[in-house]
């Protein structure tokens, strides 16, 4: 044990002697590990971390699909009553839906997220309460289900102080008392990924009320049940529901996966593995080039130091010995890098918190640094110290004790080949990642050209919910018109108008629906297309135009005939070549619309959307109470958000607003996957470049410098110094084409696995 400590105090003496590159070796490499670290974080996060609640394995996560509408999609509430009954299938099922609610306590009103959860929701997933209790079975449902809460660990640090005084304290939730009962433990954020709700609510649904969904269910499975009995036993039911309720539940089915495969949304589980799976190829090619790059620089110095190892082996020192102590220096290194990188790692796994994609449910991913990132910081740092440790722990252990004595040049052909192939690796890995970074900036500007269907410039826009302070329809109304008055007065503005839901803000609003007189078919449902409420002034604030038809107006109220505007996807869909204007929809329930305008296609809920069939409902023929008001001006956008949101306050002082912003702001952050996919991979690919530059610099100025004697005797004889520069450079380009065309191999290869990714 004393041999190895004397190694590794020699080892650190050695590095100190030149801290320059002793500091440039550990910032590189601290770099590269802190990098891929973050990436298996996304992958951890999402894929492999179970939920922390008791045997997370034997959970199942449940949706209903309908024929020709949404695949994995949430439940009723009748629905879940039933699939509660199959008591020999599940030990237990849940339900939980997000919620926006009006929170006040201590005098001030917060819009906070919540959750409205089936009664026995805690005791199915097996969590226990950091403070008081959950909900008792009587709690649960009318009339009681909205007269207590549970807390999050968060809101009951932020609104209360941590107080255990809260228990039993009574806030209004919408303007209802409720009295809080308990505090969920600190690592319980629900178990709908990347949705953190603030407080629980025992859910009230109407258990006989079919075909309105809003849901997410989950169950236990019994002992001994199998994933594929779950889904028999469902599909059974589903068709037991398809004839007992055909109004409701045509073409319903359920799918049940497991609790790991249904974590990240199935529609969205293979883009996020994608690309999660990009992320941790690119930083692990990134680790291998900077490994290469030590492993370079580590070689010189192995050279340098032949005098010091040829002592050591004329006295005695074994072979394994010198390999030792070098692989010793290697992993200090490495040790060190590994330390810093883990630091760097959790500082940019903070970065995410702080971000707010534009939704009206908050989403939040922990990207925290648990047991396992840990562990596979270790692994990482373990196999980087061996990585490039090796070839300068081989390369100084192999020299010729005679050639390592003498004061003059040595050559070693064995260590300039290994030198050069490293480079050549350095080379390669560069032009790979120059190749994945140039398909990603050719995408960003593709995302930039690709017409949104409407034109951000000038407008802001700033929601509400009034419905959550306990305004009535009638008393919405009135707000958002008292609101529209002050807002029109002001002299930057054009145009104001109300949204239900503005294109990406990544929310879900659909209705089954089809032509006039529409007969779904025998084993399908009805088509689910995307709707929003809109005004009068909609299509003119947000510069979509309108086709055919005419716009909304002040006489389509609720005492008017329905009316809707569809954009010119769903006009051909339902009805091609012939016009839109006069043909009328029919909803599920039997509910019928005339259809007075076309409106022009827009990209509603991501950039790279195909085109889908959308319709408008009109602002007073709906209970349109929380809504996104948009206003367009003149001037600069960020003074007219703020007369806009002091307009909105005057209003109403105690009425919480969200999502304040400019549209142009809102549209950079729904190119944002683009934007910084691209500035990640450039940074990336820029620093393989620097790092294979420096390497073929360092690997050519060492041959040079070795070669000194040799240079010096072609001059003798007659060479002209071109003929010396243009042996360097053959040497040099030799080495770049050959890593040049190994990497464009890669880039070719990578480029297939990168297509889903690029627009």
């Amino acid at each position: 044990m004393s041999s190895w400590w004397q190694d590794l105090v020699f080892g650190v003496r050695t590095q100190l002697k030149t801290p320059a590159v002793t500091l440039a070796v550990i910032i590189t490499l601290a770099f590269a590990i802190a990098a891929l670290n973050v990436a298996f974080s996304l992958v951890n996060s999402f894929f492999i971390r179970p939920l922390p609640v008791e045997a997370p394995e034997r959970l199942v996560r449940i949706y209903s699909s309908v024929a020709g509408g949404m695949q994995y999609f949430t439940v009723s509430y009748a629905d879940y009553a039933d699939i509660r009954e199959l008591s020999t299938v599940f030990s237990g099922v849940v339900v939980e839906a997000p919620v926006a609610v009006s929170l006040r306590a201590s005098g001030a009103n917060e819009r906070v997220w919540g959750e409205q959860v089936s009664g026995d929701y805690f005791s199915v997933l097996g969590v226990r309460p950091a403070y008081g209790r959950f909900f008792a079975p009587e709690e649960a449902g009318p009339p009681g289900g909205h007269s207590v809460i549970v807390l999050s660990d968060g809101l009951w640090l932020r609104r209360f102080g941590g107080s255990r005084d809260v228990l039993d304290e009574t806030v209004l939730i919408n303007g209802e008392p409720c009295r809080v009962i308990g505090v969920a433990p600190e690592d319980f954020r629900g178990v709908t990924l990347g949705v953190r709700p603030e407080l629980w609510r025992p859910a009230s649904g109407d258990q006989n009320q079919r075909g309105g969904f809003g849901f997410f269910a989950m169950a236990r499975l019994q002992p001994g049940v199998t994933l594929d009995q779950a889904a028999l036993a469902l599909d059974l039911l589903a068709r037991q529901l398809q004839q007992s309720y055909p109004a409701s539940n045509r073409g319903v089915r359920f799918a049940v996966l497991a609790e790991s495969a249904g974590r990240v949304h199935p529609m969205a589980r293979g883009s996020i593995l994608g690309f999660s799976a990009i992320m941790v190829a690119v930083t692990t090619l990134l680790l291998l080039l900077a490994c290469a790059s030590v492993a370079g620089v580590l070689l010189v110095r192995a050279v340098s130091r032949r005098r010091e190892i040829g002592v050591r082996i004329a006295l005695g020192a074994a072979r394994g010995r010198i390999v030792r102590q070098f692989l010793i220096e290697s992993a200090a290194l490495a040790a060190l890098a590994g330390t810093a990188g883990l630091v760097l790692a959790w500082i940019a796994s903070r970065v995410p918190s702080g971000i707010q994609l534009p939704t009206r449910v908050p989403l939040s991913v922990d990207f925290g640094l648990d047991g396992r990132v840990l562990l596979f910081s270790l692994v990482v740092t373990v196999l980087t110290g061996v990585l490039f440790g090796l070839a300068p722990a081989f390369e100084g252990s192999r020299f010729d004790l005679v050639a390592m004595m003498k004061t003059g040049p040595v050559s070693s052909r064995r260590g300039s080949w290994l030198r050069s192939a490293l480079v050549a690796g350095q080379v390669g890995l560069a032009m790979a990642l120059l190749i994945a970074g140039g398909l990603f900036l050719r995408s960003l500007q593709n995302v930039h050209r690709l017409d949104i269907g409407f034109d951000p410039r000038g407008v802001v826009m700033t929601a509400a919910d009034p419905g959550l302070h306990g305004y009535s329809l009638a008393d919405a109304r009135q707000f958002w018109r008292r609101a529209s008055d002050r807002i029109t007065a002001l002299p930057n503005t054009e145009s104001v108008s109300l949204a239900s839901t503005v294109p990406f803000h990544l929310d879900i609003q659909q209705i089954s629906m089809g032509p006039e007189r529409y007969q779904p078919p025998a084993e399908g449902g009805w088509p689910s297309i995307d709707v929003a409420t809109v005004d009068s002034a909609y299509f003119r604030t947000m510069g979509i135009p309108l086709l055919e038809g005419r716009d909304f107006s002040e006489r389509d109220t609720e005492a008017s005939p329905a009316v809707v505007i569809v954009n010119d996807v769903l006009a051909r869909r339902f009805w091609p070549g012939t016009g839109a204007v006069g043909k009328r929809v029919a909803t599920s329930d039997g509910r019928q619309y005339e259809v007075i305008g076309v409106a022009r296609r827009t990209k509603h809920l991501t950039i790279g959307e195909d085109p889908k069939p959308y319709v408008y409902f009109p602002w007073r023929q709906t209970d349109g109470r929380a809504m996104t008001i948009l206003v367009r001006g003149t001037g600069d956008p960020g003074s007219l958000l703020r007369q806009v949101r002091d307009a909105l306050h005057a209003t109403d002082p105690t009425l919480p607003l969200y999502n304040v912003m400019t549209m142009a702001e809102h549209v950079a952050m729904a190119r944002a996957p683009a934007t910084s996919g691209t500035t990640v991979l450039g940074i990336i690919a820029l620093l393989a470049l620097t790092l294979a530059s420096l390497g073929l610099y360092g690997t050519i100025a060492q041959t040079v410098g070795r070669r000194t004697y040799e240079i010096g005797v072609r001059r003798a004889l007659g060479a002209q110094g071109r003929d010396v520069v243009l042996l360097v450079v053959k040497q040099a380009m030799l080495i770049a084409v050959c890593g040049l065309a190994g990497g464009a191999a890669l880039g070719f290869a990578g480029s297939r696995l990168l297509a889903g990714l690029l627009y």
